[in-house]
């Protein structure tokens, strides 16, 4: 066995990483906090062109597919309702030979979709790089190094004008997103309210990496959000863990909640900042049995912490499992939160030379340091600890109309208890029976939003109570969040 197992450096190997296409709807943290650009969790690296490759298919097998597909091109009577039977057919083939093989993570993709998943996993776009809740145009965020922190723009500004649009003016058809954005080089001006004082300031719009943010918590603690896993991840974490050391941070908090992976050399020069040369971050089993060992190699100076702590939640998936394991067996990290996604395998891409299409298909597992799986498992915390139970809720969103009235019982009434319980004004019974008591929490929260439906849940209902709740989580993160909260304690001496 040993004769099977290689030891490859870091950065010589490509490896790609996701989440799953789609999950539960569940309310996201971040789903109405707004950063100008457009993120999903999809990673992936090219290979070689698949049509170079030698048919693994028999004749008979391939003639027989041909005379199904020939027979259905000719007679299928529903052909006719397909723009291009003969590519259409071919594709439906291909995803159904995927889809009906059990792997998820598995896919045939078009060139255009290729591109729109590779760039949503690096989150680099070009604006002024600011992240504002939308309700009141406030900034909450100000990424480091990016045109708005140069222009001085500052958290907690609140943004008045665009240029000379009045943002209270902008029609329903107007999004100040796409006023924001525009081309590298060009100005704008943000109009803001500081503090009483109406400011403006000229921004001249760049390229902006919303992969990380961070920021000192206190005299020895640093918090560190990571995103995603795309290709400027290295650079992007070193902006915020050079400025912590200035600082004098002590401990560090990573929180790699809803991060679901991204690119191998992302892990792989990451791990230059956190691990010393020699150190084995995962292992990669194939299937015809080999082991591949990757191993930092590097001489530059590691980012030192006396204490790190890991946050984790159902949607940290791939990569993030990858370095929060490689940071526990490796340094000690403590991982707190829920259990996480489980996606232990892995993918590599390949693209038709002829149509320029992808197709991405797991060809190995991989392992933690000390040769742990968590594929379809997770990792299991250090310690569990839950957010408040409407972060765990369905979303209820329906095109039929919902009319609940006080005495049912129905998953809408579950959502909506779970909410004004998050925004304290329930205390009762969160299983969906609709209750007196219940009824009661909700004519107050109706009055004070400024809803007159009497005791009615409907849409425009769960609608309120979800803005509500993320608007209240946004402004008071830090009281509402028990997982970061225990991180700060396990960082007490």
């Amino acid at each position: 066995m040993d004769n099977d197992k290689i030891k490859i450096k870091l950065e010589r190997h490509k490896w790609p990483d996701e989440i799953e296409k789609e999950k539960k709807s569940k309310i996201k943290i971040w789903q109405t906090i707004i950063i100008v650009t457009v993120s999903l969790a999809i990673g992936w690296t090219f290979g070689f062109v698949f049509s170079q490759q030698e048919p693994l298919a028999s004749n008979a097998n391939i003639a027989r597919f041909e005379r199904v597909y020939n027979r259905l091109l000719s007679g299928w009577f529903f052909t006719q309702d397909m723009e291009d039977p003969a590519s259409e057919l071919i594709e439906n083939a291909i995803n159904g030979m995927i889809d009906l093989n059990g792997d998820p993570h598995t896919s045939y993709m078009t060139l255009e979709e290729s591109q729109i998943f590779t760039d949503s996993i690096d989150m680099s776009f070009v604006g002024i790089g600011v992240q504002y809740f939308a309700d009141e145009n406030l900034i909450t965020r100000v990424f480091k190094e990016s045109p708005a922190e140069r222009a001085g723009l500052l958290a907690g500004d609140i943004m008045l004008k665009v240029d000379d649009l009045s943002i209270a003016d902008m029609t329903e058809d107007q999004d100040l997103r796409d006023y924001i954005l525009g081309e590298r080089g060009t100005e704008v001006d943000i109009t803001v309210n500081r503090l009483g004082e109406t400011i403006t300031f000229t921004v001249i719009r760049d390229s902006v990496n919303a992969l990380t943010w961070g920021e000192m918590v206190d005299d020895n603690t640093a918090y560190l959000e990571i995103a995603s896993f795309g290709s400027n991840l290295k650079y992007a974490t070193e902006i915020y863990l050079s400025h912590f050391k200035n600082e004098g941070a002590k401990n560090l908090i990573i929180d790699f909640r809803d991060n679901g992976g991204g690119y191998l050399d992302a892990i792989n020069e990451l791990s230059r900042l956190f691990f010393e040369s020699g150190t084995t971050i995962y292992y990669e089993k194939f299937t015809t049995g080999n082991e591949v060992e990757y191993v930092v190699d590097h001489d530059d100076a590691v980012y030192e912490y006396d204490h790190i702590t890991i946050l984790v939640n159902g949607n940290t998936a791939s990569a993030s499992e990858v370095f929060a394991l490689a940071l526990r067996d490796n340094l000690g990290a403590t991982i707190i939160g829920d259990v996480t996604y489980g996606k232990g395998t892995v993918q590599t891409q390949v693209q038709d030379g002829v149509d320029s299409s992808f197709l991405k298909y797991t060809f190995a597992k991989w392992y933690s340091p000390l040769k742990e799986s968590i594929n379809n498992v997770g990792i299991v915390p250090d310690i569990e600890v839950k957010l408040p139970e409407i972060f765990y809720a369905n979303f209820i969103s329906s095109e039929e109309a919902i009319n609940v009235h006080v005495d049912s019982v129905h998953d809408a009434v579950a959502y909506v208890q779970k909410g004004l319980h998050f925004l304290g004004y329930h205390t009762g019974r969160t299983d969906g029976y609709y209750d007196t008591k219940t009824e009661a929490a909700l004519l107050k929260f109706k009055a004070d939003v400024g809803l007159d439906t009497g005791d009615l849940i409907d849409e425009n209902t769960i609608t309120s109570v979800y803005s509500a709740t993320i608007k209240e989580w946004s402004f008071n993160k830090k009281v509402h969040d028990t997982q970061y909260q225990r991180a700060l304690e396990v960082m007490q001496p």
